[in-house]
This record gives C-alpha cells, sequence and structure tokens, in this order.
C-alpha cells in the first residue's frame, strides 16, 4: 500500500465476499452498508492518534473500499508496532487526520457502519471529527462483536483474529485496516445469515446496533480531567490502579481496576477497564471517577493474579 488515499470500485464478482454474503447483507441492509477498520498508536481516542482508516462499502450496484495510512505527528510506539507493523517511515508522507477525514465522510454516504469492538473505532473517528469541525455522519453503528456471540456462542472467544480462523473467514493481513475491515464484514454477513435462518424477529440485529453516530455530541468537552491526567502513563504501561467512582454497588468505595482506554460515548467520555472485583469489563465514566492512587506492592501481589491480560 502507498501512501495515498485508494477509493476503488469492485464489481459484484469481489473474491473476498460471496454472492450469499452479499444478498445478506443487502437483505438487511438494501441501501447498503460499510465496514470500517482503523489502526491507530494506542487504544485511546482522547489520548492516541489513527495511523491508518480503511473501509469498504456494500451497495446494489457495486462494491467499493477506501484505504489510506495517516500521519499521526506523533512517534508510534514500538508496542502497536510490533502488532501492525506501521511505522513512522510508513506514515511520514501520508495524509494528515485533517485531510482523510472529508472524504471518508463522503465515501459513507450516511450508510449504516459495521466495526468489531465498535465503539472504539467510531470512538476515534467521532474525537477526530469534532477536533476538526466535522458535522458527524448520520449513520447507524452495528458491532460484528456483539453480533457475533448470538450468532457463534460457542466458538474460543470473539475476538476477529479467533472467529476468523474457527469460522474459515479469508484474513490475509490481521492488524491492517482493510483486511480486518472485509474479515469484519464477511462475519458480519454470516452472522445474518444464521439470524435469518433461527432469529424470526431480528433480535440478534437490534442486540448488534450500538448507538448513531449522530449521538455523539461534538460540542461536548473531549479533554480529560486534570484529575484523571496520571492515569494516561498507568494505562499505557497496563499497570493497575484503584479508582473511587460515584456509582454502581461500590459507590464512593475504592475498586481495583486496570485501565485499557479513554474512551469518547455518546453519554460522555468513558474509562474502559477491567474491574477486578466483578472481573468484567466496564465503562466508567470520567465524570464519575472522584479520585484515583497507585496500587502498593502488597495491592499487586493480591490483585495482579487476577489480572489477566488475556481476558
Amino acid at each position: 500500500m502507498n501512501n495515498t488515499i485508494r477509493y476503488t470500485k469492485f464489481h459484484s464478482n469481489f473474491k473476498d465476499l460471496t454472492s450469499d454474503e452479499v444478498e445478506a447483507l443487502l437483505k438487511q441492509f438494501p441501501k447498503g452498508i460499510i465496514a470500517v477498520d482503523l489502526e491507530t498508536t494506542g487504544l485511546s481516542p482522547l489520548v492516541d492518534k489513527m495511523i491508518e482508516l480503511a473501509a469498504i462499502k456494500v451497495k446494489p450496484d457495486g462494491i467499493w473500499t477506501y484505504s489510506t495510512l495517516v500521519n499521526p505527528k506523533i512517534e508510534i510506539p514500538q508496542f502497536t508496532i510490533d502488532i501492525h507493523g506501521i511505522t513512522d517511515e510508513m506514515v511520514k508522507d501520508s495524509p494528515l487526520e485533517q485531510d482523510v477525514l472529508k472524504p471518508f465522510i463522503d465515501f459513507c454516504e450516511n450508510l449504516p457502519l459495521i466495526g468489531h469492538n465498535a465503539k472504539f473505532d467510531t470512538g476515534f473517528l467521532a474525537f477526530a471529527l469534532g477536533r476538526h469541525q466535522f458535522d458527524l455522519p448520520k449513520s447507524k453503528v452495528y458491532c460484528s462483536c456483539r453480533m457475533s456471540k448470538k450468532a457463534f456462542p460457542d466458538t474460543t472467544n470473539h475476538r476477529l483474529g479467533t472467529l476468523v480462523k474457527e469460522l474459515d473467514i479469508p484474513l490475509e493481513n490481521h492488524h491492517r485496516a482493510l483486511d480486518d475491515a472485509i474479515a469484519c464484514l464477511i462475519l458480519y454477513a454470516r452472522s445474518l445469515q444464521v439470524s435469518f435462518e433461527k432469529d424470526k424477529y431480528g433480535k440478534m440485529v437490534d442486540y448488534s446496533h450500538m448507538f448513531d453516530m449522530g449521538d455523539y455530541c461534538t460540542s461536548r468537552d473531549f479533554e480529560i480531567p486534570k484529575n484523571l491526567h496520571g492515569i494516561e502513563e498507568k494505562l499505557k504501561k497496563k499497570h493497575l490502579i484503584w479508582i473511587k467512582y460515584r456509582g454502581g454497588s461500590h459507590k464512593n468505595k475504592f475498586r481495583p481496576i486496570r485501565p485499557t482506554s479513554f474512551l469518547p460515548m455518546p453519554g460522555g467520555s468513558v474509562l474502559y477497564a477491567h474491574c477486578l472485583l466483578s472481573d468484567l469489563y466496564k465503562s466508567f465514566s470520567l465524570r464519575k471517577i472522584a479520585e484515583w492512587k497507585e496500587m502498593d506492592s502488597a495491592d499487586l501481589a493480591e490483585w495482579a493474579p487476577k489480572a489477566s491480560t488475556s481476558n
């Protein structure tokens, strides 16, 4: 892939999608559907930047792809290079974030969007669009991960890399945006086929609907509160911390977490984290985090064994 935006139309014989898969997608979304994927410098839209943006669009009159590397204007951390293989040298002559957003929005045509763990991809897009004062698309957002949990409950887990292997979905370059977007679309198409067979009332599709892009409010203050700034470094290093949260069953008491991402959401920005009390991944509203503190050695000895990064 070179460093220019690629905007390509294919015809109905696009080799990655079967005619049955295209038919399933257009049966559910007769005007068209788009799968989108991003590669980024990290997991937090409020801190990190996109370095690759790609999408595949299926409409009744054809199939299109959009693909571009993005210059983030910051150094790409080695731990993310180890995942996607995208280096500073590869993106140095690529378009900037603000230059890829308008062509991408035009490409979307307000059609429904699908992503695997869609709140991360759309979080990056919403925050970037707000930062550069672009209007948000009116697209509905669906999650192939949520859909796969209903359609294929017996798979080992619902990571994209696992699902493509167990469901024999072609994926040549995992963690490159266009390849992952195509795999995501095929996964959703196959989930729809299961839905048409077993789900008379369409509840699986309803379950996979996350929110609408228009639900984000670009005028909302996306800044991380000053009292939470120190969490950024802990998040990057995957350190365990305590937070005191003004809500939930452990209201106003410190709870142990492993922070994963600062994430913009339609209802306001959240800290997405592995809560070690419940052993669940949860979204904690930034407005409701009263304070945080580091763990001492005794805390770590108790909680670290419960914080497996394999979850």
